[in-house]
């Protein structure tokens, strides 16, 4: 019995070995291109824009980048190596995503794939911002300068500036901007109208801003 636990035993460590092999030798002569390098994304407006380093491999000519669990991809052509490369995609739902990036060859080979996370930010982002208000207004017939004061910026959603436009005494519409760590302004050559908005950026590497509704200064 121990005899032919033993015979049993060999057989079966044979034949792992030979299935390990044989998965060895089914893939051991696949070319992979060369892959992207250092992706890196940027947040936007129903958009994503990833930048990545195009592979010093000559034979590739072409970059796929996968979202959705593979349910939607974008196909660009990649023409230089070693190259800083944008791949913008637009159109996307507001959402955070996984990106799986791959490059193919001219023969037909795919490379490991790269994955790199971003967020696009829409209509839901957008109810979460609200203008400043305006607490006073002044002014100075004599000087024609303009006093504005102003609330505390939302900063802690994205907040960073406050744009203000007026007609100057040179007849001409003119725009200033209040940064949001400051409350107040004063405005020199104002002559007349006015209104403001405030302008937010959704996080630090995003590549566009929101702003909310335009008010009248009175």
């Amino acid at each position: 019995m121990a005899v032919s636990a033993l015979i049993v035993s060999t057989i079966s460590c044979q034949d792992q070995t030979e299935i390990y092999e044989d998965f060895v030798n089914q893939f051991s002569d696949r070319n992979y291109p060369g892959k992207v390098l250092e992706p890196v994304s940027f947040s936007g407006k129903n958009r994503v824009k990833i930048e990545v380093l195009t592979p010093g491999d000559p034979a590739v000519n072409e970059a796929r980048v996968f979202w959705n669990f593979y349910a939607d991809s974008i196909s660009v052509p990649v023409e230089q190596t070693n190259t800083l490369q944008e791949i913008m995609l637009d159109n996307l739902p507001e959402d955070s995503y996984s990106f799986i990036i791959k490059t193919y060859d001219t023969y037909g080979n795919i490379s490991i794939p790269v994955e790199v996370f971003g967020t696009s930010y829409g209509d839901n982002y957008a109810k979460l911002i609200s203008n400043r208000t305006l607490l006073s207004s002044n002014i100075d017939s004599i000087t024609r300068t303009l006093s504005l004061s102003f609330s505390d910026a939302d900063i802690s959603n994205g907040a960073v500036e406050t744009q203000i436009k007026y007609i100057n005494t040179s007849d001409i519409e003119a725009t200033t901007n209040l940064l949001a760590e400051e409350n107040s302004i004063t405005i020199e050559g104002y002559k007349s109208g006015g209104e403001f908005a405030t302008v937010f950026l959704p996080d630090s590497s995003s590549i566009d801003t929101f702003i909310t509704t335009w008010e009248n200064i009175e």
